[in-house]
């Protein structure tokens, strides 16, 4: 298997492991263990904090929490209680921030720096959040989520000997974890021992013979190690598992695509998003494809898709411009996606995104007259 197919198969893999990572625990119970002895008034933020909370109103609850914070500057739980919501808000370096002022108050808090560790991950700041979660560990050594979260973290950094050691960790305290051998799998085949990785993704496949992700690994697995007509058997085992999974057909695809097998690749984008129309990691990916296949027409329907559902998507806008200059008679409106690209890479801070699309620009600007 090629470098390249390698790449492919561990990001995509890597997205079915990151979809286990735990979610910290609720803000409505963090909050609640806020100082008894507090004034009234602080008393009475709380109090109206749970409910707003209750009635998914985060950003008025968030406003109500900081008004109580200024009451009692010194309770780390409200901080926590903050960074909670804001997490669940997606802001997460807000979260972070929030969650580090709890620590200062109560640096040995082990749910503190889960919850750093999370918002980290979430951050990509990868040391960061390996350090917290670890800490996490320490102070609470039989947390397994904190170990779930050390360890995906690890494989993301590429640090796949400690993220195979988290992972026994998590199976010595619980030894049918079929999570953990399904994950230690993909670490394995990262570290190109395939025979390793065959054992304990078979031991996976044991504890839960129905789980469709177990299935999808250990096809690329089997694939990488030669025994094609076994991949396609266990691949076809998952979708049999999950037939109205579109996201268990998208990781298919992206196999077939690594293995260069495109009619196939394309037949399960399109299942996919028949099966999930909002999956607009297929689109990209088949528009992706389509380029690549000379299919400009397919490829300018995939990327409007996608620009629609994230017009801040720079990739998509800039894919789209190659549609459109390679169908002919459109390099206005290549230009046009060109020009938009370079500003959302200029604004991401993307150099290598800016210098390609400024690339491009230069070879559509002569016929601009």
């Amino acid at each position: 298997m090629s470098n390249r197919t390698q790449l492919l198969v561990s990001r995509v893999l890597m997205a079915v492991i990151a979809m286990t990572t735990p979610q910290i625990a609720q803000a409505t119970e963090i909050v609640a263990q806020a100082n008894p002895q507090a004034n009234k008034q602080l008393n009475d933020l709380l109090e109206q904090g749970r409910k707003l909370v209750d009635a998914g109103d985060l950003e008025n609850a968030i406003k109500t929490y900081t008004q109580a914070v200024s009451l009692d500057p010194r309770n780390a739980k409200i901080y926590s209680g903050i960074a909670y919501l804001e997490a669940l808000r997606g802001n997460f370096q807000v979260a972070a921030q929030y969650y580090q002022n709890a620590l200062i108050l109560d640096p040995n808090n082990a749910d503190f720096q889960y919850g750093l560790g999370f918002s980290l991950a979430n951050l990509q700041q990868y040391d960061g959040a390996a350090d917290a979660y670890r800490r996490a560990t320490m102070l609470k050594r039989d947390n397994i989520q904190a170990h779930q979260g050390l360890a995906a973290t690890l494989f993301r950094k590429g640090d796949y000997a400690g993220a195979i050691r988290a992972y026994q960790t998590i199976l010595t305290l619980d030894p049918r974890n079929w999570q953990a051998y399904s994950s230690m799998g993909m670490a394995f085949l990262k570290q190109e021992n395939v025979m390793k990785a065959l054992e304990v993704l078979q031991q996976a496949a044991m504890i839960a013979p129905n789980e469709a992700s177990i299935q999808i690994k250990l096809g690329a697995a089997l694939m990488k190690y030669g025994d094609r007509n076994g991949s396609i058997t266990a691949f076809e085992r998952a979708a049999q598992l999950a037939p109205r999974d579109g996201d268990v057909q998208f990781q298919i695809a992206e196999i077939f695509k690594a293995e260069e097998n495109f009619d196939a690749a394309s037949q399960a984008y399109q299942r996919a998003l028949a099966l999930k129309p909002t999956l607009m990691e297929a689109n990209a990916a088949l528009g992706e494809l389509q380029l690549t296949q000379e299919d400009y027409v397919g490829a300018i329907i995939s990327y409007r898709r996608v620009i629609e559902n994230n017009p801040d998507n720079a990739s998509a806008h800039f894919n789209m411009g190659l549609a459109l200059k390679g169908r002919g008679n459109r390099e206005q409106q290549a230009i046009a996606s060109f020009q938009k690209a370079l500003e959302l890479y200029q604004q991401q801070g993307n150099t290598e995104g800016v210098k390609k699309t400024q690339a491009a620009l230069q070879q559509l600007q002569p016929k601009k007259k």
